[in-house]
């Protein structure tokens, strides 16, 4: 058995692996900061998970999430794509019993799965996947301004779920030893659709920058909120580069969250 790859401390771009059962399932693995394939290249094994449904647990956790509740209902796979005439925002139905949507100009990559590593592994992953500017910039292959996606939590609160979702951001846009100046906002507390939500946002300043594509500052923004299937939570995230032309604007990812509703 060959060994595992070695893997810079933060990948740094974005690409599509046709790993063997990503294209069994008909999915995409799309892993924003990526290095291009090559001795830096992550080991799919990895990214695994990534199609093992139903839900992310926190990266750091070994823990298996406790069972669903009798009579829960699940889904292994996302719901079909929802088609919209050219110019009318993009539904995206996530398993979690949630659909949000994206502007018309987007890419709806609603069946693919991103995600976030570095040398300790996995930060991050989600499905429900939605992008904008992809290939920005000539410089690294598949540079993305701004990508959202969903991911589920099974036995904790919206608000714990939140707050560990957002502080993943120190992670994703660290690079080796260097790490990114993070402020955090105060919570935002709404409902959708007569449900609790919480939405915190990672202020992202001063990142890493290992080539000309990297954003000087960055935003994560996070919702919680509750699921209908698969998990007794859903979390929604936005990440969008800032301070670089064409970036989009705070109105948005407002805009984006604002779209929340149960499918």
């Amino acid at each position: 058995m060959s060994a595992k790859p070695a893997r810079r401390r933060l990948l740094i771009a974005l690409l599509r692996l046709a790993a063997t059962v990503a294209v069994s399932y008909g999915f995409i693995l799309m892993i924003p900061r990526l290095a291009a394939m090559g001795p830096d290249a992550p080991d799919p094994d990895e990214l695994g998970p990534a199609l093992a449904p139903p839900t992310w647990s926190a990266p750091a956790s070994t823990t298996p999430p406790p069972p669903l509740p009798p009579g829960f209902p699940s889904m292994q796979f996302p719901p079909p794509k929802i088609d919209v005439e050219p110019g009318e925002p993009q539904p995206i139905a996530t398993k979690f019993g949630l659909t949000y949507d994206i502007p018309p100009d987007w890419d709806n990559e609603w069946s693919a799965v991103f995600g976030w590593s570095d040398d300790d592994g996995l930060i991050a992953g989600y499905g429900a996947h939605g992008q904008y500017g992809y290939e920005y910039c000539d410089a690294v292959d598949g540079a993305t301004l701004a990508v959202t996606g969903a991911t589920g939590r099974r036995g904790i609160d919206i608000e714990t779920a939140a707050l560990d979702e957002v502080r993943l951001a120190e992670r994703i846009f660290a690079d080796d030893d260097r790490m990114p100046k993070v402020t955090y906002t105060e919570a935002q507390r709404f409902t959708i659709a007569g449900n609790p939500a919480v939405r915190y946002t990672a202020l992202v300043d001063d990142v890493p920058k290992s080539n000309e594509c990297d954003p000087p500052r960055a935003r994560f923004d996070v919702v919680a909120t509750r699921g209908f299937a698969t998990a007794e939570v859903m979390v929604l995230v936005v990440e969008a580069h800032q301070g670089l032309p064409g970036a989009i604007e705070a109105e948005t990812i407002d805009q984006i969250i604002g779209t929340l509703r149960p499918s």
